[in-house]
Formats: C-alpha cells, structure tokens, sequence
C-alpha cells in the first residue's frame, strides 16, 4: 500500500454539518488529522436537510444503484468544503429530505435500513463516477455497517475495488438496527449469509452485527470499551461476533477538540483562565449562579451536569443520590433533554430544593459551556460509556469529573483513591446509588481542602486528549488492513 492513503470516510454525521451525537465529532476531528498527515482523505454523507442548509454544495455528478432485487435509485453528488477536507453529500430526497437524521419527534424512521443501505451503495457508486479509488473506506456504525459486506459480496469481481478495505468504527454498540428478516432482498443480503455469525439475530437481521462480520478491521472509541464490547455483560449481544474477529479489533481513544473546549480562548465564557491564573473560573461560577439565579456563594461546591437524557447516562443513581445529598450545603445545576421521565423526575427534584437546584430541560450550547467553567465537578454516572468527551472537557476547564468506572471514563480519569498526586477526578464502581453517594460526599470533603483540591485541579487541566494521537493510532489500523 502506498505511503499516501486514499481514504473515504463514510458517515451518517458531520459536526458542523449535520449532528446527534459523538459519531459526528469524531468524524469532523478526524478528516483533518489525516490530512494534515499527508493522506487524501474525503467525507461523504447523506444530503440531511440540515445538511443541505449549513454546506454550500454543488452537483459534481449523478448516477442510480440498485440496493437489492428491485428498482434502481437515482441520486446526485453534491461537494463541498468542510474544515478543508472534500464533503460529498448524496442527495435522494425521499429519503433524505426529512426533518430529522434518522428520526422526527419519536421513533425511528421505519425506512431506516433501507435508506442506509441505499447510502452505503450509493457512497460506492460515488468512488467510480468521481474516479476516486478509496485504499480506506471507514465506517461509522450501523448506517455504514454495510459496506464492508457490498465491497466483499457485491463488488467481488469490480476491478476498481481491487485494493479497497474497510474499517468499522462501534461507537455504541448498543444502537445495532435491528429489521426485519423479511427485508434480506430488499437490502442486497443473500440468505446463506443469514445465519448467527454473519446478519441473523433472534430471527431479525442486525446490520452492525453484519457489518463487524465483514469490515477488514474493527475499532471502537476506547481501549476499555473494546474489553467490555468482548463480555457477555458490555457486550449489547455482541460478544460472539466480536470474539470471532477478536485479532481484527481494537479500542482507539477519542481526541479532544481543544479549540473549541479551551477555557483560554472559549467565547461562551465570561472571562477566560488558565492553570497559571485561575481567577477567571470563580468569574465563571458566580456568572453561572446568577444565570440560573441561585445564590452567590464561591464557597460551596457546586456540582453540573450536561447531558441526554437517557437510561445510559446512569440517573437511575444519580436522582436518588442527589435526593439524599442535596441536603449539603451544595449546588447542583442539570441540562438536558431526551426521556420525558427522567425530565419529569429531574424537574422534582429541582422544585423541591428551590434554593440549590437547577434543572434546564434544553440542550443550550453556551450554558454547557458555562457549566463546564461555573462548576466545580462534573457528573458523568453512566451505566456504559464508549468513550465520553465531557469528561475530557471538564478537565481543561479545572472541573473535576465525576464518572462511573466504564469504558472511555477508565481510560482518561485517574480517581482519587490512586493517590493525589495523580488523581484528576473521581470514579465509583457498582452502579448503585449509595456508591455514588459516597463519591460524592468524598468530593464534598475535597473541595473543603484547599490543597488537595487545588492539587487535583492542577492535575487535570494538565491533561491532553489529543486527536493527533488518536489519527496516528488509526492510521496504523489502517496500515493493518
């Protein structure tokens, strides 16, 4: 393989662009990286509405697949510029010009594997019409899950693809698209490849169990996460097809964008600090206490939380660990949206301490911003945790994390009981209320020392995720392919 790498990154997510979760970031970070490590790198992705309203786009070529047994779907190239890396978006607007990604309000879209599907054929079809032969196609997730298994069944005898291979990045393993085995034609998949090591699980298709079965290599967004991903316990149902391509499979930490989390240089920030002048975070605290309109008060910890609202982020202990800690003399500020339920409960809890709680039912950019500066500790409990970037961000900020011991919060939080001198934050284990409690408390009697607490701010905005790093280490995955 040449020094110099073709490589197409096919995603369902573009920061900047079109975004839901990590997946986009990852995707934005990284295209860069590889560019400025001299490689031909290129993005492509559906023509979002969204998508279609932020990047200015031109047609740069038309072409029609057809995805199974049936009718050909006709679509167009847009390109762009994002970050100085070529976007390509397919553009079909029956399945693309909707008011959501993969969803509007509620469920799923029921189309959503066949519009994937459509994607990851049409990206392929992309490569010839634009005479850019990939040696990397990497996948993100079951939307691009596909791909590895087109390129090895459908483009056996293409030529073109010759020296083309395919890595599939997991970053949460629990969103596998699950679909009916009815639709195998429909989505180009041959029934003898329906079967428990390839696509059939429990009787339905599962794309991403597919994909992991025919990707080149496989990586996830953490070295933790790729210990857990091999368990029945952290696995989602995917410790058998992993552990069959357990020498193809690796955990690569996600970098950190500090460009944009940097409390030197953050626009959001009132004023800004650095490890050498923290005056500027207590500047921050009281701009967040009087934002939310509680009490000013620098001496009490106070303890935020930016997150989405789901069963993943672990509030089935925080909630009743903050009904008994709230009875400190601390502060706790929560944003957020997603289930209703735990909105609902989070909404309690803040009206029944009035004078130290705030819930915000909203993701509002430049509040996370503030809560990541204002606070004094992070809080991140969550039942599993690919990888996590607020943690990371909190660090820069001098905000000490509050994490569960789980995939990427393993991997990036040193917790308090390994010694001072190297602790960044704290960690509790059992997913259970009262160890988070304890977490808590113990962060409690921290912040009353002066110290330590000023020992463990040093140590973590010490810290440096970089995506430098993470680029190198996929290179080198790319290289193994």
């Amino acid at each position: 393989m040449a020094s110099d790498l073709n490589i197409l990154f096919a995603v369902s997510e573009l920061a900047g662009v079109a975004k839901t979760g990590g997946l986009a970031d990852v995707a934005a970070a990284l295209g860069p990286w590889m560019k400025k490590l001299g490689h031909d790198v290129r993005v492509i992705m559906p023509a979002y509405r969204q998508a279609l309203a932020v990047l200015s786009t031109v047609v740069v070529g038309t072409g029609e697949v057809s995805v199974g047994h049936g009718s050909r779907f006709g679509f167009a190239i847009r390109q762009g510029e994002f970050a100085g890396v070529t976007v390509y978006l397919i553009e079909h607007n029956d399945y693309f010009d909707r008011g959501g990604l993969y969803n509007h309000g509620g469920d799923g879209f029921a189309d959503n594997s066949q519009r994937f599907a459509f994607f990851c054929k049409a990206a392929l079809r992309a490569c010839q019409i634009l005479q850019f032969r990939p040696d990397i196609v990497h996948g993100h997730d079951w939307q691009s899950a596909l791909l590895g298994y087109y390129l090895k069944i459908h483009e056996a005898d293409n030529a073109f693809f010759s020296n083309t291979r395919t890595v599939l990045t997991i970053h949460n393993g629990a969103y596998q698209q699950h679909t009916p085995a009815a639709l195998l034609d429909a989505l180009g998949i041959d029934h003898r490849w329906f079967n428990r090591d390839f696509f059939e699980d429990h009787g339905q298709i599962n794309l991403l169990k597919g994909g992991i079965a025919f990707a080149d290599k496989i990586t996830t967004v953490s070295p933790r996460y790729a210990e857990e991903l091999q368990t029945d316990l952290g696995s989602h149902g995917l410790a058998h097809t992993i552990g069959q391509r357990r020498q193809d499979f690796c955990g690569i930490l996600n970098g950190c964008d500090y460009q944009e989390w940097n409390p030197q240089t953050d626009p959001y920030l009132p004023a800004h600090y650095s490890l050498q002048d923290l005056s500027g975070k207590v500047v921050c605290k009281q701009a967040l206490q009087q934002r939310l309109n509680l009490p000013l008060a620098t001496d009490k910890p106070l303890y935020g939380l930016v997150s989405r609202l789901t069963e993943q982020k672990g509030f089935s202990c925080l909630i009743p660990a903050l009904w008994h800690f709230l009875h400190n003399d601390v502060q706790v500020v929560l944003q957020g949206s997603g289930d209703a339920q735990i909105a609902a409960e989070l909404n309690h809890l803040a009206n029944a301490f009035q004078d130290k709680c705030r819930f915000i039912e909203a993701y509002d950019n430049s509040l996370a911003h503030l809560i990541e500066a204002g606070a004094d500790f992070f809080l991140m409990p969550s039942l599993f945790e690919p990888c996590g970037l607020n943690q990371m961000y909190s660090m820069k900020y001098g905000t000490l994390p509050i994490v569960r011991a789980v995939g990427g919060l393993v991997d990036s939080v040193k917790c308090f009981e390994s010694g001072v001198e190297s602790a960044n934050g704290f960690m509790f284990g059992p997913a259970q209320w009262q160890r988070l409690l304890l977490c808590l408390n113990q962060s409690k009697d921290v912040y009353a020392d002066n110290k330590t607490m000023s020992r463990l701010i040093h140590n973590a905005m010490s810290e440096s995720f970089t995506w430098e790093q993470s680029a190198q280490d996929y290179l080198a995955v790319y290289r193994a392919a």
